[in-house]
């Protein structure tokens, strides 16, 4: 709506605007920001992040290779370092944050967060939009970023993805780590996720076509634990095959 037509709105056009306005769903997140504002916000703001080297830490090797640095300490305050002194100047970002799973794995504003704790989802979300934004501002132009998910906030972060990087292409890949699987209420989950964050029209992946000298065959069975015919004879049946053609014929009995 134009700026122009709420200059000549008189004060009760304007409050039943406001009432319209208020009940508009809003496609996207919202949480509770201000009951799970981040005590790192609090103390960044208005100072300057500095780093204190360890000569102890120190690692030496050949002094005509690249300086590498290691930050240890909260990620937040790292990337508030690093937007004074590299911003827009970072090729690939990769994060691995807490998954949210219920378990206490991990802690915000120095509590653990549990399965039992109300805001469990709005504390997620605060601790990652207030990275995200900072990683964001250390890419290059033409920087890509990318974060592991599991199915507990795989939803919430693509939403949050998508309002952060509107500009860029957003791709969610499953990644098979665990072919068992973890058993889940009702599924047994065997991939996790990672959103591959990437500017829009930047070719990042090259030439996907296989060699022939590249490619291995494997036989038609499970690798691993409970693969074997004596743990899992059910899986084990014979693949009939006309051998003139390599056609398969059927499959018989297990």
């Amino acid at each position: 709506m134009s700026k122009d037509k709420y200059e000549n709105y008189s004060k009760e056009q304007l409050i039943d605007e406001l009432k319209k306005l208020s009940k508009r769903k809003k496609y996207g997140l919202v949480w509770e920001e201000e009951r799970t504002k981040e005590k790192f916000e609090a103390d960044a703001e208005g100072k300057l992040p500095i780093l204190v080297e360890d000569k102890k830490r120190e690692i030496k090797t050949d002094a005509d290779k690249p300086t590498n640095i290691l930050i240890e300490g909260d990620n937040y305050h790292a990337l508030s370092v690093l937007n004074y002194t590299h911003a827009k100047s970072i090729d690939v970002i990769y994060i691995d944050p807490p998954y949210n799973t219920g378990a206490k794995d991990w802690k915000y504003n120095n509590n653990y967060v549990d399965g039992n704790d109300a805001y469990r989802h709005s504390k997620w979300l605060q601790f990652m939009y207030n990275r995200l934004v900072l990683a964001k501002r250390l890419l290059k132009n033409d920087g890509a970023l990318i974060c592991a998910i599991d199915e507990n906030e795989q939803a919430h972060l693509g939403v949050m993805l998508e309002e952060i990087f509107n500009s860029y292409e957003i791709h969610c890949i499953s990644i098979v780590h665990n072919p068992r699987g973890i058993q889940g209420t009702n599924f047994s989950y065997t991939h996790e996720y990672a959103y591959f964050v990437i500017p829009s029209g930047k070719k990042t992946i090259g030439n996907r076509k296989i060699s022939e000298q590249d490619i291995g065959w494997s036989k038609l069975r499970n690798w691993g634990g409970e693969s074997k015919r004596e743990d899992a004879k059910n899986c084990f049946y014979p693949i009939i095959i006309n051998p003139h053609t390599a056609e398969i014929i059927r499959f018989d009995e297990v």
